[in-house]
């Protein structure tokens, strides 16, 4: 039987998404609504690029890390 990985490159990446954009409703109720909208931009910016291009810096460098989430590696399947 197959177990999934706790940490990898993907859900550790969608784990920094939701962290992320809590951050910026923080910083939007707070008052701060010029960095809350700049860091909102930014993500908006990089998911845009992650659509066109199917490419994701984070999930690049998370994958080096943690690991892919789709990995079907050798040791896995005995």
């Amino acid at each position: 039987m197959k177990t999934k990985k706790m940490f990898c490159a993907e859900r550790v990446q969608r784990l920094m998404m939701s962290i992320f954009l809590l951050v910026i409703l923080a910083l939007l109720a707070k008052g701060y609504s010029l960095v809350g909208l700049g860091m909102l931009a930014f993500m908006s910016i990089m998911l845009f690029i992650h659509f066109i291009f199917d490419f994701c810096p984070s999930t690049v460098v998370l994958t080096k890390i943690f690991g892919s989430c789709y990995c079907e590696c050798k040791e896995e399947n005995e």
